[in-house]
């Protein structure tokens, strides 16, 4: 199989993904392939699991400004990545056991202009699929061995052109602010009296049901799924096996002449004298039905559908859901198949989820990364062994870190207490500060004695000592104003500087203000 790995802007990663809610705000995010989860991208991960599913091929597709980010921020990754395969394929030239020998895939980077995924798919990458290939986020993080996976998609249903995984949401947040803010009503066929599998049906917003105040499914849908499920826990792994049957359903490409002759064979009696310049457009018109090679029909025919892929995969693979149950003659399926709870399964696409997967990846590595020799540490500070603290780090003396990710060339003060925390890259913590659940972005300083709880710090802000806030999201916002604003502004600012010293003097902070 071919692999595609799509790397996102990072929407709900914002502020410290390059993703924004809003584009007239400027922060300083990185790229959301390259955020860290326990102090490695979180690409890594997924390029981990591609290597033990043996994937003939790995490409990676991005937005073209991030692909060179993207590449610069791997090599490390890709130079220990092939030193780990001679290193394996040393230890096994004097065994018995060399059919377990393989050689790093390549890895491709490809830079995509489109602008949605669904896009992307159709006039980019159709052709250079060649194969069964694997649609992949950048993002998710996974005990599950890439095997349950292909098993599930070699063991689906003939008419199955390709197969979806979801998963339960078992992390969802009593917090509104750190929700993902999209939830979805999920419809399929369970199946489960008959020898069929499950397969995808419908999928519909949250948002919409509640302006219409009740779920309307289709009455077609149930006259042919009459054992459907609807569900509010699944959520999309963005992951999706497809068959290369999929590729001639969505390509653009023109009928051939054997196509054109049976179709102008079918057209009736009455319409041959409008032919002419029409029937030039007409013949151009027709698609190609015709699907070489067919793993499972005899019948070599697919039927094509008007398909608009200028959206997100999520929909496209809804649309081609729909196809199903939508005709009077059925349809091929999309297979759906739910990942067992036994394993981990999490899409870092949104700050909790992020926090999770760093958590559960500190877990992981507990006792492997509990010291570092790379990191200045006092002999009196604390490192618990569910803590990563990355190469070039300063921690002075009575510091406390459980359950945290300290990126590289971070200083912590002295007497700091930090707990289910995520710090990137340049970090710098003063004296006497206490984080809880904290993310603080690349070359952001926390000033002395402040508690931060449940706060998202983007890059390069300062937060001001004796700072004692809880559930902030602190970002530089930048506005601009007319010069007759700004100079009114300079003039009123030069006489009242002396009254903000006076009240600043005068009266302290007790909590009861908004910051």
């Amino acid at each position: 199989m071919q692999a595609f790995i799509f790397c996102g802007q990072g929407h709900n990663l914002w502020p410290f993904s390059q993703g924004h809610l809003d584009d007239n705000v400027s922060g300083n995010g990185m790229t959301k392939a390259l955020l860290p989860v326990g102090n490695r991208s979180m690409l890594e991960y997924v390029l981990d699991w591609c290597d033990q599913a043996n994937f003939k091929e790995i490409n990676v597709v991005g937005q073209a400004q991030d692909i060179d980010a993207i590449q610069r921020g791997l090599q490390r990754y890709l130079e220990l990545r092939n030193e780990q395969f001679l290193l394996v394929s040393k230890s096994l030239s004097g065994s018995q056991h060399l059919h377990h020998l393989q050689s790093p895939k390549p890895i491709k980077f490809i830079k995509s202009k489109a602008s949605s995924t669904g896009e992307c798919l159709q006039r980019e990458l159709l052709e250079r699929i060649n194969g069964d290939f694997v649609l992949l986020p950048c993002d998710f993080v996974t005990d599950i061995p890439p095997q349950i996976f292909i098993d599930q998609y070699r063991n689906r249903d003939s008419n199955n052109l390709a197969m979806t995984f979801y998963y339960k949401n078992v992390l969802e947040s009593t917090d509104k602010k750190q929700q993902s803010g999209k939830q979805f009503f999920t419809l399929y066929s369970s199946n489960e009296d008959v020898d069929a599998r499950p397969v995808l049906l419908d999928v519909y917003p949250m948002e919409a049901v509640k302006k219409t105040k009740y779920l309307q499914v289709r009455t077609h849908l149930l006259w042919n799924y009459p054992n459907t499920t609807v569900s509010t826990k699944l959520e999309n792994s963005f992951i999706y096996f497809c068959s290369q049957e999929l590729c001639q359903l969505l390509s653009e490409r023109k009928a051939n002449d054997s196509t054109k002759k049976n179709y102008k064979d079918n057209v009736d009696d009455d319409d041959d004298d409008d032919q002419g310049e029409n029937s030039k457009d007409r013949d151009d018109e027709v698609l190609d039905t015709t699907i070489k090679p067919s793993y499972f029909r005899q019948e070599n025919q697919l039927l094509r559908d008007p398909l608009n892929c200028n959206k997100s995969l999520g929909k496209v693979f809804r649309d081609l859901a729909r196809r199903s149950w939508q005709h009077s003659t059925p349809r091929e399926n999309i297979g759906m198949f739910i990942l067992p709870e036994v394993g981990f399964f999490v899409r870092a696409n949104n700050l909790h989820t992020f926090t999770e997967a760093n958590r559960f990846i500190l877990k992981i590595k507990a006792q492997t990364l509990a010291t570092n020799t790379q990191t200045t540490t006092a002999s009196a500070s604390a490192i618990g062994a569910d803590a990563v603290v990355g190469y070039n780090c300063t921690i002075l003396e009575k510091s406390n870190i459980k359950l945290s990710s300290i990126g590289p060339g971070c200083k912590i003060g002295n007497r700091c207490r930090i707990a289910g925390s995520i710090l990137l890259p340049d970090v710098t913590i003063e004296d006497e500060v206490i984080l809880e659940n904290v993310i603080i972005g690349p070359n952001g300083v926390i000033g002395k004695r402040s508690k931060l709880t449940n706060c998202y710090v983007e890059g390069y802000y300062h937060v001001d000592p004796k700072s004692n806030l809880k559930g902030e999201t602190l970002t530089k916002l930048e506005f601009e104003s007319d010069e007759s604003m700004s100079s009114n502004a300079a003039e009123s600012s030069s006489g009242d500087e002396s009254l903000e010293e006076e009240y600043d003097d005068e009266y302290e902070d007790d909590g009861l203000f908004d910051h």
